[in-house]
């Protein structure tokens, strides 16, 4: 790493992850949703370096928007989402031993 890079690694540095409860380096922030960083890294590392011009200058505005600046489904969203999903595999299930006694 050279003195004249605006960004110095952090890959190594750890910090605590409020998501995970534990430590975590920024490599794992930076592609903790796949390809995609996860959501709270502007928040987890702002204090730490200007992460959001990190991600500003290495993502397209499309995909900082969609990571960064859309509100995530709030919990009772995701949580009615999960039980219409079991509501519907147990229909499934059952229309199958219906068919296949």
């Amino acid at each position: 790493m050279s003195n004249s890079d605006p960004h110095p690694t952090y890959e190594e540095k750890e910090i605590r992850c409020p998501k995970l409860g534990g430590p975590v380096n920024f490599e794992y922030c930076r592609l903790e949703q796949s390809d995609m960083p996860c959501s709270r890294a502007l928040t987890c590392w702002s204090v730490h370096f200007d992460v959001e011009a990190f991600f500003r200058e290495g993502l397209t505005s499309e995909d900082f928007e969609r990571c960064f600046l859309t509100a995530p489904p709030s919990k009772v969203a995701t949580l009615l989402e999960l039980v219409e999903r079991a509501r519907k595999i147990a229909e499934d299930k059952n229309a199958k031993n219906k068919e296949f006694p």
